[in-house]
């Protein structure tokens, strides 16, 4: 008895050892299919793929050997119930009773008694895949060798993430190496970090001469204040370049902002109308600038409400719902502020910038109140949604001479909740 168990523990050893081998492609399924060989007699092993009703065997291993692929219905196979209705996820599938399959194509070819099947799961090309043991004698499910299946399954899963990633990244460098295309990558530090060649075409500039160059150097109105408002949405500003063929013509920079940095679409403007709906983030990036500059300046005080619409109900407010909610909303609020305020729409909220006195150093918490007071009174009169339950939060934002970070200064994480009706804590200043 103990040498049996050895003998078992050796074999699952040296099954182990094989699959840790490095492979790839074919050569990983063969390395798949020889463990199970060695560890328990699975005679075939296939990776297979679900399309529109059919499996196709891309690859079958016969003991470490190719052997030739074919396909077959799904509904007729046991693979069937890896891919229930409206369900992803990563299943294991086991059957041993194959008269429940007897218009199973796979039969007719090989002495299938015994079937194991694991779905792959997450190969990020939105396709499907499993990989398949099949066996010629009856095993009971006690005895099937799951660990090492489902290892092998989410080895062959990486390897196909990785190809469609490889893929992905080939696409791209494609797609951004196309003279039409003028892309720029901009760092945290507001650095030109990359440049695609249709931007370098445009301007008639060689890449190593613009990239690590302030992005203002090339682009003046790409400022700091207009990265910062790119983080809540994308930012277009229409700037005279000189191109290639030395004239001077109108381009349109759109800003995106993303997780490490910000993308530069530099383009021909689209017609005056539609421009002039995205025109808000750019002023307010300049109000911006100036109200901390003239704060600087004065040691005087500002604020930011922002005003974002929440649903009372089960759904969400809809996209088109919440465009006409902030449409409105700034409607209301230009009819409410004074006339220096700045209402503008950034991302889903609303934001009011207004000007306060410093009040020898004092918080001016009651001009605040009574400024928030008016914009929520405002807010609750006849809503455009009447068959919508909705509501609204309102935060303050103070803004002292001691702000600089514009990204900060827009975080609306760090405004505080205001509620009327309530005795108000010390305002957050921001750090």
């Amino acid at each position: 008895m103990d040498n049996q168990l050895l003998h078992d523990k050796v074999k699952e050893i040296e099954a182990w050892r094989r699959l840790a081998q490095p492979a790839e492609g074919e050569a990983l399924l063969h390395h798949i299919g020889l463990s199970l060989y060695r560890l328990q007699g699975w005679p075939w092993v296939a990776l297979a793929e679900t399309v529109e009703g059919q499996v196709h065997l891309l690859a079958i291993s016969e003991a470490g050997s190719p052997k030739a692929g074919f396909s077959y219905p799904l509904e007729d196979a046991p693979c069937r119930l890896l891919y229930p209705s409206g369900e992803h996820a990563d299943f294991m599938v086991f059957s041993n009773n194959m008269r429940r399959f007897a218009h199973w194509g796979l039969l007719q070819q090989l002495p299938v008694r015994s079937y194991l099947a694991q779905r792959l799961s997450d190969t990020q090309d939105h396709r499907q895949y499993h990989l398949i043991a099949l066996h010629n004698n009856l095993l009971e499910e006690n005895s099937l060798p799951k660990t090492l299946m489902a290892t092998s399954a989410r080895r062959l899963a990486a390897e196909i993430r990785q190809n469609a990633q490889h893929r992905e990244l080939a696409r791209l460098q494609k797609i951004t190496q196309h003279p039409s295309l003028a892309l720029a990558f901009v760092d945290e530090h507001q650095r030109l970090e990359w440049a695609s060649p249709g931007l370098s075409h445009l301007l008639g500039s060689p890449l190593n001469a613009m990239t690590h160059q302030p992005i203002n150097r090339l682009f003046p109105q790409v400022s700091g204040a207009n990265l910062a408002i790119s983080r809540q949405q994308p930012v277009h500003l229409q700037q005279i370049c000189t191109l290639a063929n030395g004239q001077r013509e109108a381009l349109m920079i759109s800003i995106h902002g993303l997780a490490e940095g910000f993308l530069l679409n530099v383009a021909p403007p689209p017609p005056e109308a539609l421009f002039a709906q995205e025109e808000q983030p750019q002023q307010l990036a300049g109000r911006l600038e100036q109200e901390l500059a003239r704060l600087q300046r004065k040691e005087e005080v500002a604020a930011l409400l922002f005003v974002d619409f929440v649903s009372l109900g089960e759904d969400p407010i809809g996209e088109e719902h919440l465009s006409r909610l902030l449409s409105w909303g700034a409607e209301q609020l230009r009819n409410v502020v004074r006339k220096e305020d700045f209402v503008s729409r950034l991302g889903d909220q609303l934001v009011v910038l207004t000007a306060c006195f410093d009040h020898h150093g004092e918080v001016p918490r009651n001009q605040l109140t009574a400024i928030a007071a008016k914009v929520d009174a405002r807010l609750k009169h006849n809503p455009p949604l009447e068959a919508l339950p909705i509501s609204h939060n309102l935060r303050i934002r103070l803004i002292t001479s001691w702000d600089s970070d514009i990204d900060e200064v827009l975080d609306a994480s760090h405004a505080t909740l205001w509620q009327p009706q309530a005795v108000s804590g010390p305002l957050q200043l921001g750090s």
